[in-house]
Order: C-alpha cells, then structure tokens, then sequence
C-alpha cells in the first residue's frame, strides 16, 4: 500500500486564492477549491454542511474572488458540497507532471491519498469573515479517498455522475486521470479541525512539519520529493520535516513503514469514529 500527502486548495500564489483556507471559529474547516476559468462550478453553488462557501471567499480575498467566480472543486470529496446524480462517489483528478509521478511511483486501486492545504484560522465581525490577528499558519489534513477505479479521461468510459468533474470535462492532458474511491466511503473530509490533523510543527513556518518518529528513512526510501538527508531531523517529539515548497503529490511505499501504515488509519478514523474497518 502506498500513502499520498497530496497538496490541495488555496495557496499563496494569485492563481490559487492569495490565501489559507479557513479554520471557523466554531471549529470547522473548509478546503477552498482554487479558481479555474473552465469549471462548470461556482462558489455561488458550494454550500458544504450548509455553508455559504461564496460569502466567505469574497471576504478572505477582498472581493478578488467572487461567488460567482468558477471552482475547480477537485478533490470532490464532501457530499454536501452541491448536489449529487445517483451512485457520486469521492473523486480526485490528476494529470500532466504530478500524475506522471503518481504512475511511475505505482499508484493504484487499494493506496490512501490523505489530502493536505494551507488552513488559518478566522472570526466574524460584523457579519464579515477575516483571518484572526496573529493566528498562526498551518498546514493541515483535510480530507482522504482510498483508491477504487482509476479512469483514463479520453479511453475510458465516465459514468455520468462524473461527467462534471473538472478533470472529466475536458481531456487536458495524454495522461489526465481521475482517481475514484472505493466505495461511498471510501473518501470524505475532516470536517472539524483537530491537532491530530496539523503537519507543521508548533511555532514553526507552515513548510516545517513535525511527523510521527516512524517517519524518519533510516535507510529506507524516504517521502518522495524529500529524499535529501538535511531534511529530516529525529527530535524526541517526534520527526521534523523540512517540506518542499512546491509540488502536489508526496508518495511514501508503506511496506517499508508498517508503523505509519497504523498512523494512517487513525487519521482516517477522525472522519469515522465509530468505523471499525481497517484501511
């Protein structure tokens, strides 16, 4: 089994919001789908646990952003985002460089992609949403889907509840490719924000990550992208990762880290607490 920390959502560039995504003051999260002309999505239509995603991109981005602006909502992992044809399941789209990656690492039916983007936390005054003065910057798990089907966009058929996927409308690569999960629910997102979640170390920049101490290669093939020695420090919190300021998808083989497999599927078991099955 393999493991992907896959980075999704609003991020610093213009492209991709400016922005974190945010954490609510009463402890929800939402994973900001970044602008994307093409979509057939707008913010207007996402309303995820009955909130109003478009009032709070306009006022995180000051108005940069618009509800009625297009989302590229990928991954599409809450189904209480918009509505949904019969038999929708989560769904993750990926192509060009990033899937190339995710092909020659082997990613396939049965791995777990555990979802990753920039999270603040904000208030309301005045009716308005804004980030807390001095909150800090995290990185954070979001959501998960345990790999299904794995369709080619072009070759392969699209069951229509898919057809609106933003990597299903248009054949934008050789490789484009979406991920399905394996069932309904085998994919979904943490919803409240909980320490566990949380990848950067306490008082640290957001790209410094402090990870279980089962993490660390010891001689074993590191997190992809991350094989660099000087990246990884063994504290005895736990392990202290330096993470690559750019890239999408980080791939770990699990079979050479049992102990992050077990670490996995807590995670996964935030989502579902009373879920008894393994990962």
């Amino acid at each position: 089994m393999r493991l992907i920390l896959s980075r999704k959502g609003f991020d610093s560039s213009s492209t991709f919001g400016a922005c974190a995504s945010p954490i609510l003051p009463d402890g929800q999260m939402i994973s900001l789908p970044i602008p994307h002309a093409e979509a057939r999505v707008t913010y207007n239509g996402l309303q995820p646990r009955g909130l109003d995603v478009a009032h709070i991109v306009a006022d995180l981005t000051h108005g940069r952003v618009g509800g009625n602006a297009s989302a590229h909502l990928d991954p599409d992992l809450d189904d209480t985002a918009r509505g949904r044809q019969s038999g929708w399941l989560p769904a993750f789209g990926q192509d060009s460089i990033a899937q190339r990656h995710l092909e020659r690492m082997g990613v396939g039916a049965e791995d777990l992609f555990l979802f990753f983007g920039w999270f603040r936390e904000v208030e309301v005054v005045q009716g308005h949403y804004r980030y807390r003065r001095n909150a800090p910057d995290y990185h954070v798990l979001f959501g998960w889907l345990r790999v299904g089907q794995i369709l080619r966009i072009g070759p392969d058929p699209i069951p229509g509840w898919l057809r609106d996927h933003p990597h299903a409308i248009r054949d934008c690569s050789p490789n484009n490719t979406v991920y399905v999960a394996n069932g309904s629910r085998g994919g979904g997102v943490f919803s409240a924000f909980h320490k566990k979640l949380v990848l950067t170390e306490a008082g640290r920049p957001r790209s410094v990550w402090m990870l279980p101490s089962d993490f660390m290669p010891r001689s074993r093939p590191a997190l992809t992208y991350h094989q660099s020695p000087w990246r990884w420090t063994e504290t005895d919190a736990g392990c202290r990762l330096q993470s690559v300021s750019k890239g999408q998808e980080f791939v770990l083989d699990l079979s050479f880290y049992p102990e992050v497999h077990r670490w996995a599927e807590a995670v996964v078991m935030l989502a579902h607490p009373i879920w008894g099955g393994r990962i």
